[in-house]
């Protein structure tokens, strides 16, 4: 059957439960050698001087890109192996498991945390947002979008729901369109800054995923102010 590029069918039969240390060991820990598009606007986004927690960090280069910048960052993970991989690079870190939302303990305040590509996988991001944000001035939080043209054309003409998961569909728990997402930050008590998409449709080189982002976006930053500090 035809599938639109980029667009996975699912592997129902090889589904393996995530355990983030065995994932790893499995795969060994190696700091992304370049930034993602989302990152890229991140890292141009916080200005020098600032402080700054990237939680749910995995193997991202952002943090040492932000640190050769001149900010003040720390990392947040549930993987020890994670953590002991930025702290060869300096940057300090903080086990969080954010599946435990009561559990985090946040000793410091930073004027940006980042939760890029986290709150999807969350079954509670309302609850972990809610923690967070006490500790920051702002926030920085990307997600995919699942309104994203490409899966609305595979879910109509082919029957099939996107697929955001590689071992386990419980990857992805959280689903939100951008317009979604608007309403959920508001619900939140944030207040919203300026969003705006990192990726998705061009046509002739006519970046229609920044026009149009909702149709056309499909990984989408979100820079909010938490109304806390």
């Amino acid at each position: 059957m035809f599938y639109f590029a980029g667009t996975r069918k699912p592997n129902f039969s090889d589904i393996k439960k995530i355990d983030y240390n065995d994932y790893w060991i499995n795969r060994g820990f190696v700091i992304n050698a370049k930034l993602k598009e989302r990152e890229e606007i991140i890292l141009n986004y916080i200005p020098k001087g600032s402080s700054v927690l990237d939680v749910g960090c995995g193997n991202s280069l952002l943090p040492i890109r932000l640190k050769e910048k001149g900010v003040t960052v720390e990392v947040a993970d549930i993987s020890e192996i994670v953590l002991k991989g930025y702290g060869a690079h300096g940057i300090q870190s903080v086990r969080v498991d954010l599946e435990k939302p009561s559990d985090i303990i946040l000793t410091k305040e930073y004027d940006y945390i980042v939760l890029s590509e986290v709150l999807e996988h969350l079954t509670n991001p309302e609850e972990v947002v809610a923690v967070l944000k006490k500790s920051a001035k702002n926030l920085i939080i990307t997600i995919p979008n699942s309104a994203f043209y490409r899966f609305r054309l595979h879910l109509m003409f082919f029957g099939r729901f996107f697929t955001q998961w590689v071992y386990h569909p419980s990857e992805h728990v959280r689903y939100w369109s951008h317009a979604d997402f608007l309403d959920w930050i508001s619900s939140r008590g944030l207040t919203l800054i300026n969003s705006e998409a990192s990726n998705g449709l061009k046509l002739f080189g006519l970046p229609l995923f920044r026009i149009w982002p909702n149709l056309f976006g499909h990984q989408i930053c979100y820079f909010v102010k938490t109304n806390e500090l």
